[in-house]
């Protein structure tokens, strides 16, 4: 259980830390969507977000590519409070990686990092799920087929923070997503470790063709893609209020955390 403070995600920032300036709320009824015009590479790529979560016991989506019932690739957590990595294709499970860890402290703020990499000839090595900088174990763990092609980073609706428009939609904190097309990456090109503390640092390289960074800074656009790419994400049921000065990095100079 991920639940101790050396574990958790914010601490006080140094001078020159990487600040988060704020975090969005989901109240289970926004979300975000987009359809890629272009695929890009479904074979490897890597999703980064921090999230507080603000409801347990239920299967809250925080990203997926959907086409219907019985084809999608999501990244959840489930109603037991576990992280899920899943594709489903033809209407059968193709992908399915949940973790032993549970998580379940509404007080903490969890990275949260998928490296996909389908290309890897050893199966373990196409599916890592790491929180807070940790590779987590996983209680579950069917791999996808060699070369598997995911939906994610197809030219299918991808939603942030819902399953299909109104299904499982998230309910709590978001900061920093992230995603990188075309790559499988370890968490530390997204955070690091300082005094027992992990904490998010800028991530420095290529998003590829339909990554994107959404730091929810502009509260008419909430959606715009600051990764470089403009890959904006169409945003839905949120107001100005729904950007808070919660985030996974504190600094009380900057008013932050």
């Amino acid at each position: 259980v991920f639940s101790n403070n050396l574990l958790l995600g914010a601490v006080s920032a140094a001078a020159d830390a990487y600040l988060i300036e704020q975090s969005l709320l989901f109240d289970n009824t926004a979300y975000f969507d987009r359809t890629p015009s272009t695929a890009g590479n479904r074979k490897t790529w890597t999703w980064s977000a921090w999230v507080k979560l603000a409801e347990l016991g239920r299967f809250q989506h925080l990203f997926n590519a959907y086409i219907d019932a019985n084809n999608y690739s999501y990244i959840s957590v489930n109603n037991s409070n576990e992280f899920v990595v899943s594709d489903y294709f033809g209407g059968s499970t193709v992908t399915s990686a949940i973790t032993n860890a549970i998580l379940r402290d509404t007080s903490a703020w969890y990275h949260l990092v998928v490296a996909y990499d389908s290309t890897q000839a050893t199966a373990s090595n196409r599916l890592k799920i790491y929180i807070n900088g940790t590779l987590a174990s996983l209680r579950v763990a069917t791999y996808q087929s060699l070369n598997y092609d995911s939906l994610i980073n197809s030219t299918t609706v991808h939603n942030i923070g819902n399953f299909n428009g109104s299904a499982g939609i998230y309910d709590g904190l978001m900061a920093l997503p992230q995603l990188v097309d075309g790559a499988a990456l370890a968490p530390s090109a997204f955070g690091e470790t300082d005094d027992g503390f992990w904490n998010p640092i800028e991530y420095t390289g290529s998003y590829g063709t339909n990554g994107f960074q959404l730091k929810f800074a502009d509260t008419s656009a909430f959606g715009d893609d600051t990764s470089g790419n403009t890959n904006d994400y169409t945003s839905n049921n949120f107001t100005a209020a729904d950007q808070l000065e919660d985030t996974p990095t504190d600094s009380s100079d900057d008013g932050i955390g």
